[in-house]
C-alpha cells in the first residue's frame, strides 16, 4: 500500500468522522499499518472535500468521486516528484468506497455515491476469469450428479480446490446443513453453511454410489480426486455450455476450480453481502485478502463525468 499524504482537516465534523473510522478499522482487526494508511487516505479525501467547499458527506455525489479520482491521477508524489502510482490511486479510491459503505452500515447515509463502482487492483498480474451468474446457471443446467457436487463445493461453498479434494463423507453434515473444512489454508478449520438445495443435491450424489470409500470425490481408479482431476471435469463441463463453446483454448486453459471461488465471492459482494461476512465465508485470516474480489475500472469513473 503506497504511503498516503498527511493532510490537515479543519472541520471538527470531518475530524470526528476520521477518528470514528479509524476506531472501526481497529475493530475489524486489520494490520496496524493498514489501519493507519486507510485513516490517512480518508483524511486526504476529507481535506480535498473541504477545498471544494463541501462540508457534509451527504452532499457528495458521483461527480465529486470522479473529480477526486482525476485529482489522484494527476497528483505528484512529494518523494519522487513524479505522478503517484496506479496502486496508490487504487488504494485511495478503494478505501473511499469502503468508507461510504461503512457510513451506510451505521445509518449516517442512505445512499453511497461510490456504491456502483468496481475495482481492479493494478498489482494483479493475472486477470481472473469470473463466471457471470448466468454462466453459473448454465453450468448447473448441463451438470451431472458429480459435476453438480463439485460446483456446489467450489461455487456454492466457496471451497479451495485442496479443501474439496480433502473432503470426507463424515465432513458433510447434511442433516445439519453444513460442511466442515477440517484443514483449510494455514490449517484452519471452519464450518460452511449450505442451503436445502445444495444439501439435496449432495445427498443424491452421495447415495448414488454403492462404494464404501470415505472420500467424497474419487477418480476413475477410486482414489481421492486431485486438483488436475477437478479442473479437467470443470473444463469438460464448460465445453458443454454455449458460453464455453465461444472460449478460445487459451482462455479455457486459464480456468480452474479456483475461479468458482473467485466468482461466488464476487457475486456475494455484488449482491450486497458485507465484506466481513464474505471474509468469514471464504476463511480468510485478513480482510485484505477478501478485498481482491472488489474491482474498479477507470472507464466507470470517466463515464461519471
Amino acid at each position: 500500500m503506497g504511503a498516503p499524504s498527511k493532510h490537515k482537516i479543519y472541520s471538527e465534523n470531518y475530524e470526528e468522522q476520521a477518528r470514528n473510522y479509524k476506531k472501526h478499522l481497529d475493530i475489524l482487526g486489520l494490520k496496524s499499518e493498514t489501519t493507519q494508511a486507510r485513516y490517512l487516505y480518508l483524511k486526504e479525501f476529507l481535506s480535498w472535500l473541504e477545498k471544494q467547499k463541501i462540508f457534509e458527506l451527504s452532499k457528495v455525489t458521483p461527480k465529486e468521486i470522479a473529480d477526486y479520482h482525476y485529482y489522484l491521477q494527476n497528483k505528484i508524489s512529494q518523494r519522487t516528484g513524479k505522478p503517484i502510482t496506479q496502486k496508490s490511486v487504487y488504494d485511495n479510491m478503494r478505501n473511499m468506497q469502503n468508507y461510504f459503505g461503512y457510513l451506510l452500515e451505521i445509518g449516517e447515509l442512505k445512499k453511497s455515491p461510490a456504491s456502483h463502482l468496481k475495482f481492479t487492483n493494478p498489482d494483479e498480474k493475472v486477470e481472473r476469469f469470473i463466471f457471470s451468474q448466468n454462466q453459473i446457471q448454465e453450468l448447473y443446467e448441463v451438470a451431472g450428479l458429480q459435476e453438480k457436487a463439485i460446483l456446489n463445493m467450489g461455487y456454492g461453498c466457496g471451497l479451495r480446490v485442496q479443501e474439496i479434494s480433502d473432503l470426507n463423507k463424515e465432513d458433510l453434515r447434511l442433516s445439519e446443513n453444513f460442511v466442515i473444512v477440517q484443514k483449510g489454508k494455514n490449517n484452519k478449520r471452519r464450518i460452511v453453511p449450505i442451503n436445502d438445495k445444495i444439501r439435496e443435491e449432495l445427498e443424491e450424489f452421495i447415495f448414488s454410489s454403492d462404494e464404501k470409500q470415505k472420500e467424497v470425490f474419487v477418480n476413475n481408479k477410486q482414489r481421492r480426486m486431485q486438483e488436475w482431476g477437478f479442473n479437467a471435469r470443470l473444463k469438460a463441463l464448460i465445453l458443454k455450455t454455449e458460453f464455453g463453446k465461444q472460449l478460445t483454448s487459451e482462455e479455457l486453459n486459464k480456468i480452474g476450480i479456483h475461479n468458482l471461488r473467485h466468482s461466488i465471492a464476487t457475486h456475494l459482494l455484488e449482491n450486497g453481502m458485507k465484506l466481513e461476512q464474505v471474509q468469514k465465508f471464504l476463511g480468510h485470516s485478513h480482510i485484505e485478502s477478501t478485498e481482491i474480489y472488489t474491482h474498479i475500472t477507470n472507464e466507470q469513473l470517466k463515464n461519471m463525468n
